[in-house]
């Protein structure tokens, strides 16, 4: 069976498919990733074949945008205007692909709207393949709106609606919202990328480890300000340990214990063993791969879907919302107390992790859903 990933330009969207997408060529089956140029690199690294499908939207500035309130709301049609000309970018030169690669299957990232369109063209079956928790579902009724013209330009028929195929879901029931389908289980399997693995950091000392991470997502908005040296400084007023997980090259300043380690690139799966906590914005790799190591987590949220993941988070017992907009170092600091003093957090986090352990293996499932 040939099976067409699909993502468009961000890694954190790209990253919960690559270890499904393994698995199914390690079962035998053709594989092959799809996204625009600048996501090429990225996932060429995966060690998968990659094909270039259009052109990039950098809709970073759109997402500032709908962030800040800048545009009118009502100028905007439906919340999920901005991924129209993601869409449109892609929409002509995935299905020229995926005709000419005679694709069985396209598998796609829930905003990746042009995958569905292409499919219904083709007359293939397509899967949504979620990040986590199913974010765009509750916003599914805004669908036909935003993109029956792309649908009506391709001949493909009505707009598939998200969950009218079969969606792969790697989030652990106990942190997904309610829905209406029925999803297609399977487990989570960490992909953060490459790196070295730094193994100094399994070992534990005397005082609680605080991973801090802020994912491949946030920075893109400029939004994380000064919320990195407020975490720290929490820290350092609860005398813990920290290691700081960046994409980027960022240091402590001299302010911080010498002992507080930066691990630039490295996959955060590998950090977490030596850890006892994490803080992130709430983005669902950062999330679910700590889910897996079985520690709480507070999230500072900075847009829609972390502030979605930080309440289910919270909601399930396994970790604390701090709101990102005003946060102070105090707040932070009760949040960090509260988790380490009370065990139930931990109880709560760890089951969780058993939870997501004990779903099916990732393609098996994708498989039984196509009829393959």
């Amino acid at each position: 069976m040939r099976l067409l990933f699909v993502s468009w330009a961000w890694p954190s969207h790209l990253f919960p498919m690559v270890p499904t997408a393994w698995g199914l060529r390690l079962a035998g089956h053709e594989v092959v990733l799809a996204c625009p140029p600048s996501l090429v690199p990225v996932a060429a690294r995966t060690g998968l074949p990659v094909a270039r499908i259009g052109t990039d939207v950098d809709l970073a500035p759109r997402m500032k945008s709908f962030m800040d309130g800048a545009k009118p709301r009502r100028e905007r049609r439906t919340p999920l205007d901005m991924f129209v000309p993601v869409a449109d970018a892609m929409a002509d030169d995935l299905l020229r692909f995926a005709r000419d690669w005679r694709a069985d299957v396209i598998v796609h990232d829930p905003t990746t709207y042009a995958a569905p369109a292409v499919a219904a063209a083709l007359g293939v079956p397509s899967v949504r393949h979620l990040w986590g928790v199913d974010f765009t579902y509750p916003l599914r009724m805004f669908e036909e709106t935003a993109f029956a013209g792309l649908y009506e330009r391709f001949g493909a028929g009505a707009c598939v609606v998200s969950g009218d195929t079969p969606t792969l879901d790697p989030c652990p029931p106990g942190l997904q919202l309610p829905v209406d389908y029925t999803p297609v289980r399977t487990a989570y399997r960490p992909y953060n990328g490459t790196g070295v693995y730094e193994r100094g950091l399994r070992g534990r000392g005397d005082v609680p480890r605080l991973c801090v991470t802020w994912g491949t997502t946030s920075g893109k908005f400029g939004a994380a300000g000064s919320l990195p040296a407020l975490v720290f400084a929490a820290a350092a007023d609860l005398g813990l340990d920290v290691v700081f997980a960046t994409s980027g090259a960022e240091a402590f300043g001299p302010e911080y214990p010498k002992t507080w380690q930066t691990v630039v690139m490295q996959p955060l799966n590998l950090v977490l063993p030596g850890c006892d906590l994490v803080v992130h914005p709430g983005g669902s790799g950062s999330a679910l791969t700590t889910v897996l190591a079985g520690l709480p987590q507070v999230c500072l949220p900075l847009i829609p879907d972390q502030e979605t993941n930080a309440a289910q988070l919270a909601g399930a017992g396994a970790g604390a919302r701090v709101g990102a907009d005003g946060a102070t170092t105090g707040q932070i600091r009760d949040a960090l107390t509260e988790l380490l003093d009370d065990p139930s957090f931990t109880a709560a986090a760890a089951a969780l992790g058993e939870e997501s352990r004990a779903l099916p293996d990732p393609g098996a499932g994708l498989l039984a859903a196509v009829g393959g």
